[in-house]
């Protein structure tokens, strides 16, 4: 595979890598309609490809396609690859000689250029941008080498979708499919969570400040909504440390609940949950995940999630014929959408090969 040695890099301005900046036309969102078919609506978040939803196709002014976006406070840059319309404080970065997998490689080299340089009051607006020199690949004339920046990511992008696709086949001959009662056609029966009554045995977290830890290989468990709630990776251990368990937000990003199968520490904003009549099954608790986040609406900066009133949420949960909880029902629905899942990835890798 191509090496980044295996060229000669360049300082260049944005001027000189031929990359403009752009405003985009404020659309509010209030004044859109939303729609699962539709145009892409770009705001400034820092997750999903800066997607917040789509929007129904009515004569927008668009912005075009095979473009780079950012937004003024998040300084994060997204590459567009349809055309779509924006929130406010949002521009674009457009090179008519750049494709998809150019704006991918340019898109790294100026997020690492840019990083630390940002904050909510000190914007990335075009006039402070264009002002950064970046370091980019040239060829033996020394000019831009389009080329190289295409297919080193071209190949990186052809490694990683045959690993995720020997992922899934692995994984496929694993699970077995058995067709059971759809949700509504199941009876649900309201428990709590913890407590002597509840399904689950509650344990905390630990409060580990930065200054506190030392930088390693076990991750670190946060009250965030993203990344399976890793906000670290760590080497410093204590008593927190678990696996097979459900790790649900008290604070922050309450009721954010992800399953961990392997070794992590937890902060104290997050409690970990173990279940109390069986041994610790990931389908089961991934069932669970799901039924637990259904209560965040009701928790806010006011009306906090906090230890106790999380022992005594109360949840819907499918029973059996014993009027019990049907794990074994809750374990197969979990492979079963699984199985499904991974079954649409290969027919779509299939389709894209094609």
């Amino acid at each position: 595979m191509l090496s980044l040695n295996d060229r000669e890099w360049k300082e260049f301005t944005f001027a000189e890598a031929n990359v403009v900046c752009k405003n985009s036309k404020a659309f509010h969102i209030y004044s859109l309609t939303n729609d699962p078919k539709g145009i892409a609506y770009i705001t400034r978040t820092s997750k999903n490809n800066g997607l917040s939803f789509t929007v129904n196709k009515m004569k927008y002014k668009l912005n075009p396609a095979n473009t780079l976006t950012f937004g003024a406070e998040n300084a994060d840059f997204f590459f567009q690859p349809f055309k779509y319309i924006t929130g406010n404080k949002m521009y674009y970065l457009k090179n008519n000689n750049f494709n998809k997998y150019s704006w991918l490689f340019f898109k790294v080299v100026v997020a690492k250029s840019t990083a630390n340089s940002f904050s909510y009051g000190y914007g990335m607006i075009p006039k402070r941008l264009l002002k950064k020199r970046f370091l980019l690949p040239i060829n033996e004339q020394g000019q831009l080498d389009y080329g190289f920046m295409e297919n080193y990511v071209r190949e990186r992008e052809t490694s990683k979708k045959q690993e995720y696709l020997d992922y899934v086949k692995e994984k496929i001959v694993k699970l077995e499919y058995k067709e059971i009662p759809t949700l509504e056609e199941k009876e649900w029966k309201e428990y709590f969570i913890g407590g002597d009554e509840g399904l689950f045995v509650i344990k905390a977290g630990k409060r580990l400040t930065t200054a506190d830890m030392d930088l390693g290989k076990t991750p670190f468990i946060g009250s965030t909504d993203s990344n399976n709630g890793i906000t670290n990776w760590i080497k410093t251990i204590n008593s927190t440390l678990d696996r097979n368990v459900l790790g649900v937000n008290y604070n922050g990003s309450v009721v954010e609940s992800f399953y961990h199968n392997y070794e992590c520490v937890f902060s104290d904003d997050v409690k970990r949950l173990h279940l109390k009549n069986i041994s610790d099954n990931k389908y089961v608790l991934l069932f669970f995940s799901t039924i637990i986040k259904q209560q965040k609406i009701k928790y806010t900066y006011g009306y906090k999630f906090n230890g106790y009133r999380m022992a005594r949420q109360k949840i819907l949960v499918p029973i059996n014929e014993q009027g019990q909880p049907d794990y074994e029902y809750m374990e197969q629905y979990i492979k079963n959408m699984m199985l499904n899942k991974y079954n649409l990835y290969l027919e779509y890798s299939n389709k894209s090969h094609n």
